[in-house]
């Protein structure tokens, strides 16, 4: 989704670039005072749109790889003989997950049609991913102190791909529906 913008952006850029010709001072005739600053406020409005879409995109890439930094140093601090520990935070994770995608299917619920059918596709992906998450948990706990660490890898990406994806079709519904998510 922050891609999509930061795309927008530099289409907006290219666009308003490609629509500025070059002239001869000589032939051109001054322009009106409302017209150039018609343009001037265009120009200043792109920059703003430019500025904003970078910081958030900018604030979001630092949001998600904080979170990721936290999981990867979480599960780094399971040693095999804490396997008992970490499958029972995993569960209580994938719970709470679940949960969250419960309540986004409630909300998209409240929405116009087209946001339901569409709504309905992401969730769709969301059960998807959670089945071969639950997989990856029994990989953990059917591992051995061989497998541990490639079983505990497995599933702590895949939550984290779990994770991100859960984020990003909440911040789609909040701007289907016009809420802010700030």
């Amino acid at each position: 989704m922050k891609s999509r913008s930061l795309i927008f952006a530099a289409l907006l850029v290219a666009a308003l670039t490609a629509g500025c010709k070059k002239t001869n001072p000589a032939d051109a005739t001054p322009p009106s005072g409302d017209n150039n600053s018609t343009i001037t406020q265009q120009l200043q409005n792109a920059r703003e749109m430019a500025t904003n879409v970078w910081l958030k995109t900018r604030e979001t890439t630092t949001n998600v790889l904080e979170s990721v930094k936290e999981s990867v140093q979480s599960a780094a601090d399971y040693t095999f003989d804490k396997k008992d520990a970490f499958t029972a935070k995993a569960s209580s994770d994938l719970d709470s997950l679940d949960q969250n995608i419960k309540e986004l299917g409630d909300k998209a619920a409240t929405g116009a049609d087209s946001v339901k059918a569409d709504a309905q596709v992401k969730l769709q992906d969301l059960r998807d991913k959670r089945v071969v998450l639950q997989q990856k948990l029994d990989d953990v706990k059917n591992a051995t102190a061989i497998n541990w660490n490639e079983a505990k890898a497995g599933f702590q990406q895949s939550y984290d791909d779990m994770k991100t994806s859960v984020k990003a079709a909440w911040q789609w519904l909040n701007d289907k529906l016009g809420i802010s998510s700030q």
